[in-house]
């Protein structure tokens, strides 16, 4: 377990800036946003991207603990395991796209001036 520390803080503290900006997203869209549906948009836009986040931080620590788990006459097992982790990985960014896509799309509808 101990040599899995160290790659795990590693992957961690990759993680931790995304984290952080969308947990702080979510908080000021939560508390000074006004009401509507600008807001709304821009609070699932945020959570979308704040829950990929985390499930990349989950893909990452299990990368990490088949590199360390693996045993020598593995590699073909760990490159299937790793094709499907891409996979994953590219379908969770498009769901994190979608999400920032909500957010400027809340945006242009708050900023857009009313006729």
């Amino acid at each position: 377990m101990d040599s899995f520390l160290i790659p795990a803080l590693t992957t961690l503290g990759y993680s931790f800036p995304e984290l952080l900006a969308c947990g702080i997203a979510l908080a000021m869209l939560w508390t000074a946003a006004r009401p509507g549906k600008p807001r709304q948009l821009g609070l699932i836009g945020a959570g979308l991207m704040l829950a990929c986040a985390v499930l990349q931080l989950a893909l990452g620590l299990y990368q990490s603990w088949v590199i360390q788990a693996a045993n020598a006459g593995a590699a073909t097992e760990i490159s299937v395991i790793f094709a499907r982790l891409g996979i994953v990985r590219m379908l969770v960014n498009c769901v994190s796209l979608t999400g920032l896509v909500m957010i400027v799309w809340g945006l242009c509808g708050a900023t857009r001036s009313e006729k």
